[in-house]
């Protein structure tokens, strides 16, 4: 009789992203990386899936169909179960633009270089979202 010891799972990310081309891209990026993903075309698609999994980062665009992302998120932060769920919004529109200051753990322009991507999101995974500056 062997030790069975259970397998660790990699961290899952919820991928919320209404691109396909984009969405197909973070899923390779993330897939290299080690991550699995569960991806979501709109915000409540993303609710849905947020209900059925457990994710360690959840990556959500701001402008999308149906449930926006700020829509999505307010929603999610009004749910104490997911308190320790990091969020890192991605969007073309600037920080500033945007009233999420105090809802997402991270913000990314997006374009933002590979490497501070993949640094970004590992450093929110390994944290659980404490708001201070990956290290490059």
């Amino acid at each position: 009789m062997r030790d069975e010891q259970p397998q660790k799972l990699d961290p899952l990310v919820l991928l919320v992203e209404d691109e396909l081309g984009l969405s197909k891209l973070m899923v390779m990026i993330l897939e290299d990386e080690g991550y699995r993903v569960v991806e979501a075309a709109n915000g409540a698609q993303g609710l849905v899936k947020l209900e059925q999994e457990k994710p360690a980062l959840i990556i959500t665009d701001y402008m999308m169909p149906e449930l926006n992302g700020y829509e999505m998120i307010c929603t999610i932060r009004k749910n104490p179960a997911f308190d320790d769920v990091p969020i890192l919004m991605m969007s073309a529109a600037l920080p500033q633009q945007l009233p999420v200051d105090d809802l997402v753990d991270h913000f990314l322009p997006k374009g933002t270089g590979l490497e501070k991507l993949v640094t970004t999101i590992r450093h929110l995974i390994e944290t659980g979202g404490k708001r201070s500056e990956p290290t490059p």
